[in-house]
């Protein structure tokens, strides 16, 4: 008698299994982390935008990701730890408004509208 419901609590746990792991809140709480910070300083030129990750919010550190005009993510220290990365922020906050001023025309701001 004890065989006969193991198959159909093998399809239960198999069903619930696969709706736990397909789920699409699943997919769009996938987070691309920095795990380590560089201290070295990064060129202003070749920053485009920059965003905060911030520890508790599904990442293990507080940092900031400046992202390249290439479409590369450079995980820095928070401005708090490292004078560089506030000032560099502040240059890209600085641009970025320039750029909406004169609605993202010009060499500076090509890619920037996309990141706003």
């Amino acid at each position: 008698m004890a065989y006969a419901a193991l198959p159909t609590m093998s399809v239960f746990l198999c069903a619930l299994a696969f709706i736990l792991y397909s789920s699409p809140a699943d997919a769009d709480s996938a987070l691309d982390c920095c795990l380590t910070v560089s201290y070295k300083e990064i060129p202003k030129p070749i920053i485009q935008s920059y965003k905060k990750q911030v520890r508790g919010e599904g990442c293990p550190r507080d940092a900031v990701v400046f992202k390249t005009r290439k479409g590369l993510s450079l995980c820095a220290p928070p401005a708090s730890e490292a004078k560089w990365v506030k000032e560099l922020t502040k240059f890209v906050d600085i641009r970025l408004r320039k750029c909406q001023e004169i609605k993202f025309k010009g060499k500076r701001c090509e890619g920037l509208n996309s990141t706003v």
